[in-house]
């Protein structure tokens, strides 16, 4: 019993069918992977070709038959030679183009005998099908996935198809004269069409998927392998969290993986630098923070509190923002910086700041009073009685004596002012934020500089040793100063070093262990 179907219906079927495909894979070979664009143009010969046949009797024979025949079998060549480009293959020339012109020429001869192009086509696509499915056999090894096994299933469906039809002409059971019967053959080879167009479809797009996520698993075990060798500390920070850390972070701060992961990083990090991680984690977040680096102090398991350096980006993690952030452990560095300033701002005797320091301090005072209106004072101190403690006990006995006046000075003076060493056994001491008042502000530094004296001439106990015995030296030493008074006008700053320098010697000129303040406010 011949099946009644609707044939015209089919060929619609499949002209969708072939068409949605060959837009799908056409817009991610245009988009994605160019070398694929050889599937889409397979699918679009496809609708090409049953359009032709739906023409039938409408347009030429030569066009309706041998054309949309030329189409199909075009179709199933840029396919094998698509597979090839898949995998970057080279497919020659001539197996694309002998097929085709085989199938013009024979449509073309028997153009009026439908058994002898039923057998030519057969023949030809199933020597096509099989030449695909020996490729897709020798490729198998290389490609990953279930991709190849749908195409390879579609591919089988279509061979099948032929050699069904062949049979089926060789044996007289097609009682089909032409193509638009609903005969069991016709049908079946419909049917095995739409079927096969859909599983080329999906094998392609399970390929494509598959082979791109192989190459993002690589991409991923190359990145992780670069971060895992990495000679920088690499974290991931999410809501405030550890949601990564390298092997190099974990040598950083001498915790295990467990102990970081999915605990906060403020819990590491100084109190007093805890304000400013947030802070510079919020603009990193925000992406207002390009080349944003600094250190902050972090705790360690075995070796206490580090300066860690932070640079790092934005980026996303698990589909949400996230700030990937890379360490350097910068303590000793640091610790050189540090060094160097002391050395370039501090006398390296007495460990006060020096004259660099101390006119930096001088000017930064004078630019608040000139908005203040407040004074300040420059105390120039010069010991009486150094000199005769170094010939006798020596010059460790007057280092001595010198750290000794230092410590006193500091102990002495208030948080705002600034003692400073000028070298040999001359002291300079800045006082701060007077009154506005100049005399009473002149009143508030003599005071200052007379506690100060009284200090200094306290005796000194100093532990010295001569010959290889030790022995405490007691010495008694005064100090002289002049007193200049300044606001944030004026004269100056080295000119009133100069003055109160000149006061001191008025004072000394005067007795000694006395203060005489320069008559001229600057």
């Amino acid at each position: 019993e011949i099946v009644n179907l609707h044939i015209p219906t089919m060929f619609m079927m499949i002209l969708i069918a072939s068409s949605i495909m060959a837009v799908s894979l056409g817009v991610i070979a245009f988009r994605r992977r160019p070398d694929l664009r050889n599937w889409s143009v397979s699918l679009l010969l496809q609708v090409v070709a049953y359009a032709l046949f739906s023409l039938r009797g409408q347009i030429s024979d030569l066009w309706s038959i041998v054309a949309g025949n030329a189409c199909i079998t075009a179709s199933v060549a840029l396919y094998t030679a698509g597979l090839c480009r898949f995998h970057q293959r080279r497919y020659p020339w001539w197996v694309m183009v002998v097929p085709v012109a085989i199938c013009i020429v024979g449509f073309w001869i028997w153009i009026d005998d439908y058994r002898a192009r039923i057998v030519i086509a057969s023949i030809l696509w199933a020597i096509q099908g099989l030449h695909l499915l020996a490729l897709l056999a020798r490729f198998r090894h290389k490609t990953e996935g279930r991709g190849q096994y749908i195409l390879g299933a579609a591919v089988a469906v279509f061979v099948g198809t032929q050699i069904y039809r062949l049979f089926s002409v060789f044996v007289g059971i097609d009682s089909s004269v032409q193509f638009t019967d609903a005969t069991p053959q016709v049908v079946v080879t419909y049917f095995s069409s739409l079927i096969g167009t859909l599983l080329l479809s999906v094998g392609a797009l399970t390929m494509i998927q598959e082979r791109y996520e192989h190459a993002l698993r690589d991409s991923e075990a190359r990145y992780r392998k670069l971060i895992d060798s990495a000679t920088q500390g690499i974290c991931v920070l999410q809501h405030d969290l550890f949601q990564f850390v390298n092997p190099r972070t974990l040598d950083l701060l001498g915790y295990s993986e467990t102990e970081l992961v999915q605990h906060p990083y403020l819990s590491l990090v100084h109190p007093d630098d805890q304000a400013q991680v947030t802070s510079n984690h919020a603009l990193r977040l925000g992406g207002r923070a390009d080349g944003l680096t600094y250190a902050v102090r972090t705790q360690t398991r075995h070796r206490g509190w580090r300066w860690i350096e932070i640079s790092g980006v934005l980026f996303d993690w698990h589909g949400q923002p996230a700030t990937l952030n890379f360490l350097n452990d910068i303590t000793e560095r640091r610790q050189a910086e540090d060094q160097i300033r002391e050395l370039a701002y501090h006398d390296t005797l007495t460990h006060l700041p020096n004259r660099r320091l101390l006119m930096e301090h001088l000017k930064l005072a004078r630019a608040s009073y000139r908005r203040s209106g407040k004074h300040g004072a420059v105390v120039f101190i010069d010991l009486d009685n150094f000199k005769p403690l170094n010939d006798q006990h020596g010059h460790a006995a007057g280092d001595l004596l010198l750290i000794e006046v230092a410590q006193r000075l500091l102990q002495h003076i208030r948080g705002t002012d600034t003692a400073a060493r000028f070298g040999g056994d001359e002291f300079v001491v800045l006082l701060t934020q007077l009154s506005d008042q100049p005399l009473v502000a002149r009143q508030q530094a003599t005071q200052l500089a007379e506690k100060l004296l009284s200090v200094l001439a306290e005796p000194y106990l100093l532990a010295t040793e001569q010959a290889g015995t030790s022995q405490t030296v007691e010495h008694h030493c005064t100090g002289t100063a002049g007193v200049v008074i300044f606001n944030g006008e004026g004269e100056p700053d080295d000119v009133l070093l100069d003055r109160a320098d000149a006061a001191m010697y008025q004072a000394k000129q005067a007795g000694r262990n006395c203060v005489r303040i320069s008559e001229e406010t600057a």
